[in-house]
């Protein structure tokens, strides 16, 4: 390994494991905050977010993984300076969000046949192109069964965005275990309508390492 990644490994540990919370929660990524609200995000990913949403366009993002909503507001707020589009986010928990008009809230699991029922008639009712963020649970089972359920809904020339690919010794926690990085190889290998978008990694430091898969044509 060079020197220049060596020292970007040791910052993206550095970033993901300071600055310990009262609560016990690491990284500066809990610090962040939009609005004042939590998005325990790294920022560079974040102004990539708003990149690929004015290149893209998109009429309905589909956010997996809610948490606080802070990511789910930016979300709202560069759709709306787009003039484009609408948020439907999905939780299993419950908790006081920001509310705003181009963002629809869901409650559930998002293997729920329900939600996932709710998820693709919504996507089946725009006209334009869908967007996937995931950044629901991260182990490599349950994130992999996201993917091939909410992957077919992203439009070509769109998007699946999975986040914290970078768990699991990529570079970080590597006591994770399989998760979100081997789900994408597992997803990628059977799906040669999607293709890592390494351009979206500009900054270098990235949680989403991988993880930013943009769909080249339809199904085979």
């Amino acid at each position: 390994m060079n020197d220049h990644s060596t020292a970007v490994r040791n910052f993206h540990r550095a970033f993901y494991e300071g600055n310990a919370r009262a609560d016990g929660i690491q990284g500066l990524h809990s610090l962040t905050r939009y609005q004042g609200i939590e998005t325990h995000k790294c920022p560079l990913d974040l102004w990539v977010f708003q990149e690929i949403l004015h290149d893209v366009r998109p009429a309905l993002v589909i956010e997996l993984g809610t948490f606080l909503g802070g990511t789910t507001l930016f979300l709202a707020h560069q759709l709306e300076l787009f003039n484009c589009g609408s948020v439907v986010s999905v939780d299993c928990r419950e908790l006081s969000r920001p509310q705003h008009p181009r963002v629809q809230y869901l409650v559930g699991n998002t293997q729920s046949p329900e939600i996932i029922g709710m998820i693709r008639q919504k996507a089946q009712q725009v006209t334009g192109p869908v967007l996937v963020i995931h950044d629901a649970d991260h182990h490599y089972d349950v994130c992999l069964e996201d993917l091939e359920v909410y992957g077919p809904l992203v439009t070509t020339g769109s998007y699946l965005i999975v986040e914290d690919t970078n768990v699991n010794g990529h570079p970080v926690n590597t006591e994770w275990g399989p998760g979100p990085w081997e789900a994408v190889e597992a997803f990628l290998s059977k799906r040669s309508e999607f293709a890592r978008d390494s351009g979206r990694e500009k900054f270098l430091m990235t949680y989403n390492p991988g993880g930013y898969l943009r769909r080249c044509h339809s199904s085979d």
